[in-house]
């Protein structure tokens, strides 16, 4: 599976943060809402906080199937930005400090 949030960047242009996992079989919660679980590599907390410090906002598109790879070429035709989080080559934004 894939996940996609739009998000802007600080001068206001947009930007894609897009990630691929696994969709898990499993008890999904009656909420009414849209559920589904699923595992990213390399651990839950490091996508989390990963994720996170990209700045998506709280709704994204889940789609079947690893296709970051079409994201990033849309993003590329259009001159948008597009930070995959689960790519091994992701690094964290300059401005986070460990």
């Amino acid at each position: 599976m894939t996940i996609v949030a739009l998000s802007t960047t600080a001068d206001g242009r947009f930007r894609f943060i897009v990630a691929e996992g696994e969709s898990l079989a499993g008890p999904i919660p009656p909420t009414g809402n849209t559920n589904t679980r699923c595992r990213f590599e390399p651990d839950v907390s490091t996508f989390i906080e990963n994720w996170s410090l990209e700045g998506p906002t709280h709704h994204f598109a889940l789609g079947i199937g690893h296709i970051a790879h079409l994201i990033e070429g849309f993003a590329r035709c259009w001159g948008i930005e597009c930070v995959n989080v689960t790519d091994p080559a992701y690094r964290r934004p300059q401005y986070i400090r460990r």
